[in-house]
């Protein structure tokens, strides 16, 4: 059964680690002043103008734009982000955030591929994005500074057609938060098409060196309370989703860029330019909106500022197959941070915790294991006495387990008991904004990155190693060499995972073979 147990064991941590390496494979990261060929933004704008053909058709054909004027930029300067918008395509140019910083160190700029369709777009019935982009507005500001004192601002932007058709976007700010309150006006026309965009970038390297993205990054959607992943590779033509509330937007690990309608949305999602997808909400209605008709969010997956958003965009924070034990597990860590100010001293914590909860079982494994393991003589007879009966042999070692009252799984059912336990902690570990560059001691700046010096992996594979040793085996000889290789295995796994994980599993350890150390020299076993 000792096997049984080092197996389960090794399986709860490679089911955690293949979940990391079986994500979406990394996508490319476009250049910051990419630019795309004529041929492609053709395309793209062909594709973007699908979003909603049965408007399209039978539209009033668009007459030509009043003559071009020199774009100008309107900033929005907030505690949390600085906003760049232009007044050609009255579109969000920049999104700067304050907060959190890209791979080298600089504010996170969110708005980084330039050829892509700019978010907060507004594309009227029967034209396309690359039309409606290069659409003059004309502003009634050229800035707003949001402090504490001076909370929110407005900014009106609208465009004239050369036949009286206007497009009106009211956008309202709130210093303190990433949320913005959108309301458009399309008089005129029979409907029109707002864009997220697709052109918001990443802050979740696999390198190091902003050359690739880690884990899912493309189209999100909630519809109808149902979580919706649409990977753009796989899009082959527009997808659309129909809900009577929800929310949409684009997605990576970290940041989030999302429009939340006030009532119902119709929204369709290809692939856009920038290939990581691209979300438009369809509105077919000829005149003003409603104020407060949409709210847009663009900034970091912090549990709890989606929550407050409501409409469940809490659930854009991928919890994983055990979210119901991976929440309140994220709670406990947050409250302690809130206490210690430090995550990686709240993973111990948590880690005591967690070990506390499941010591009985624990206890109640390795008296098992440490029975198996007396037994192991009587076993070894039996099976020499019964070797060429099989039936015997099983019926043999049942009535062994019975007079000696060993339940032969005893020490396997509780580790398995706790697989569903690491896994939601994993993915808090492993998908939380709130540890990314979250420091803890010395070398370990950085409790979402690996251990640059490996230090963390090593001490857990050495506890590993060590905690074998310590186990009541009741394997052979040659089994308990081929198991040795395990503690090098999940070492090599562990190295390039979030050392805040690592942490958690080399302190689990070390108290499993505080455990373990106890029960050989004081507790007795019948």
């Amino acid at each position: 059964m000792e096997k049984n147990v080092i197996l389960a064991i090794a399986l709860s941590i490679a089911v955690l680690v293949a979940s990391n390496y079986l994500m979406p494979k990394p996508v490319p990261m476009p250049q910051k002043t990419a630019q795309e060929t004529p041929a492609s933004i053709e395309g793209a704008a062909k594709q973007a103008g699908a979003l909603a053909p049965e408007a399209a058709q039978g539209a009033t054909p668009l007459k030509t734009a009043l003559p071009e004027a020199p774009a100008k930029e309107i900033t929005v300067d907030t505690d949390l982000y600085k906003a760049v918008l232009s007044t050609r395509g009255g579109v969000i140019q920049g999104w700067l955030l304050k907060k959190y910083t890209d791979v080298e160190g600089r504010p996170t700029e969110m708005v980084i591929h330039k050829g892509g369709v700019m978010p907060l777009l507004v594309v009227p019935d029967g034209t396309t994005w690359e039309v409606a982009q290069g659409y003059n507005y004309s502003t009634d500001k050229d800035s707003i500074e949001l402090t504490a004192k001076d909370e929110t601002g407005e900014i009106v932007m609208r465009s004239v057609s050369p036949d009286g058709r206007t497009l009106i976007k009211r956008l309202r700010f709130t210093n303190g938060t990433y949320a913005v309150a959108v309301d458009v006006f399309a008089e005129g026309y029979k409907g029109y098409t707002l864009y997220t965009g697709d052109s918001f970038g990443s802050i979740t390297p696999v390198d190091g060196a902003g050359g690739r993205v880690a884990g899912y990054i493309g189209p999100i959607c909630m519809v109808d309370g149902q979580r919706e992943k649409d990977e753009a590779k796989k899009l082959e033509q527009p997808k659309l989703h129909e809900a009577k509330s929800g929310w949409a937007g684009i997605t990576d690990k970290y940041l989030i860029a999302v429009a939340i309608p006030a009532d119902g949305m119709k929204v369709t999602v290809s692939k856009g330019i920038s290939g990581w997808g691209l979300v438009g909400f369809y509105v077919p209605s000829g005149g003003a909106v409603p104020k407060g008709s949409m709210q847009f969010y663009a900034g970091p997956k912090e549990y709890d500022l989606l929550k407050a958003m409501g409409k469940g965009l809490d659930q854009a924070v991928d919890f994983g197959w055990f979210t119901f034990l991976a929440k309140p597990l994220f709670v406990v860590l947050k409250y302690f941070f809130g206490v210690v100010k430090n995550y990686g001293w709240s993973i111990i914590i948590i880690t005591l915790i967690i070990k506390a909860l499941f010591a009985p079982l624990t206890h109640k494994s390795q008296k098992s294991m440490k029975r198996m393991q007396k037994l192991q003589p009587h076993f070894a007879a039996l099976k020499e006495k019964y070797k060429g009966d099989p039936q015997r042999l099983n019926k043999e070692m049942m009535e062994l387990y019975k007079t000696h009252k060993v339940n032969p799984m005893g020490g396997c059912l509780p580790m398995v008991v706790q697989i569903p336990v690491f896994i939601a902690l994993y993915n808090v570990l492993n998908n939380s904004i709130e540890l990314r560059h979250a420091p803890f001691v010395w070398w370990l700046t950085d409790l979402s990155a690996k251990d640059p010096y490996y230090v963390l992996p090593v001490l857990m594979g050495v506890s590993m190693l060590v905690m074998q040793k310590m186990t009541p085996s009741t394997m052979d000889p040659m089994q308990n060499k081929i198991m040795m290789i395990m503690p090098v295995v999940m070492t090599a796994m562990f190295i390039s995972l979030p050392s805040g994980l690592v942490l958690y599993f080399t302190i689990s350890n070390a108290l499993s073979m505080a455990q373990q150390l106890y029960i050989n020299k004081y507790s007795k076993v019948d």
